[in-house]
């Protein structure tokens, strides 16, 4: 027995530029290259039931992609991959070949991987696997990621270099930066995914206060966070490691995705810890600010009805902040409201008007 997905590879600068010569690997086995439609159909035995494909093509980043079977079987998912304004080595992307479509970083995880010290620690494999997990669940939500991940790739190289010849710079960004966000996404990952489980919600949440310690001065972070999403200059007394990355950091500001997915989330998360919030509501405020209405939504009447109803279950857990995305949402999308309408996203008075 066997089962098939049709893998469509567009540009997300441009999702309806498809691309054509994109190589489609399982491990170390190329399958083959998508067709003048930027199109690869992947025939798999049907044990493999959760396949992870590397994508790449010349100037473009390398991603990797996870289908479900009992979700994709018999499909077409489009999944975009990333043309950078520059590559971190100094390649220029516009030159045919130049960045060979190399994965710069391995899968991304530049500043998890300088501060863990190995690009397959315990933070780097849970990160990818929130990843996976998500791109197979949502083709919106694995747009959204891919777009996180090329804003990510202008700004992280240079900041994971610098933290790779200082140790003790290397032990702060674990301890302020990566374990706080990761224990953030695993929360939104649980209330996402397994919202039915208040034990696993509950110990999530307490994973989120255990990782802002107080004795590691959260009001003072907090403070100095504020202060880079402001675009403020520190003060002369801030510690000299946080200088040096400070000008790199408010770039990423400017970011509309980095910002929401790894600023946001940061201050979030030392805020709930620190003046005692509740940090599953903290968690939906944060998921409701999502900037999906940046992306464009499937043509496909039928794929749009399903990617929606995918979106709105991850919020069954606070209905009232689904409502405040969905009415961005149709703003943006008007030609999608009465899709928003039935998918619960927005209310059938607007989509009445």
């Amino acid at each position: 027995m066997s089962w098939n997905v049709t893998i469509e590879v567009a540009d997300c600068a441009s999702p309806s530029t498809l691309l054509s010569g994109a190589k489609i690997s399982m491990g170390a086995v190329e399958l083959g290259v998508t067709d003048g439609s930027g199109r690869y159909v992947a025939t798999l035995d049907d044990f493999n039931n959760l396949p992870i494909f590397r994508i790449s093509k010349d100037d473009y980043i390398t991603d990797s992609f996870s289908f479900d079977k009992e979700i994709h079987s018999g499909t077409t998912q489009t999944v975009c991959l990333v043309n950078p304004p520059s590559i971190p080595d100094g390649q220029d992307p516009d030159i045919p070949g130049e960045s060979g479509g190399q994965e710069f970083g391995g899968n991304g995880c530049f500043i998890v991987t300088a501060t863990t010290g190995s690009s397959e620690s315990v933070e780097v494999s849970r990160l990818r696997h929130l990843r996976d997990r998500v791109s197979a669940a949502s083709r919106l939500g694995a747009q959204l990621i891919n777009v996180i991940y090329g804003e990510y790739e202008q700004f992280s190289p240079a900041i994971a270099a610098e933290l790779e010849q200082n140790v003790i710079a290397q032990k702060a960004a674990l301890w302020v930066i990566v374990r706080p966000l990761l224990a953030w996404y695993t929360l939104a990952g649980i209330l996402a995914f397994e919202q039915a489980d208040p034990k696993a919600v509950k110990q999530a949440a307490q994973d989120v206060l255990n990782t802002c310690p107080r004795y590691l001065g959260g009001s003072s972070i907090i403070a100095l966070l504020d202060k880079i999403r402001a675009g403020d200059a520190l003060p002369p007394d801030t510690n000299p490691l946080l200088l040096d990355f400070a000008p790199r950091i408010q770039a990423a500001t400017r970011l509309p995705f980095a910002s929401w997915a790894i600023l946001d989330p940061l201050v979030r998360a030392w805020r709930s810890a620190t003046d005692r919030l509740d940090v599953v509501d903290e968690v939906a405020q944060w998921l409701a600010t999502a900037p999906l209405e940046l992306l464009a939504p499937p043509n496909d009447p039928q794929v749009l009805d399903v990617e929606l109803g995918v979106l709105v279950g991850f919020f069954d857990f606070r209905p009232m902040l689904r409502l405040q995305l969905g009415e961005r949402l149709a703003a943006a999308w008007p030609d999608a409201a009465s899709a928003l309408g039935r998918a619960g996203f927005v209310s059938q008075t607007l989509t009445n008007d």
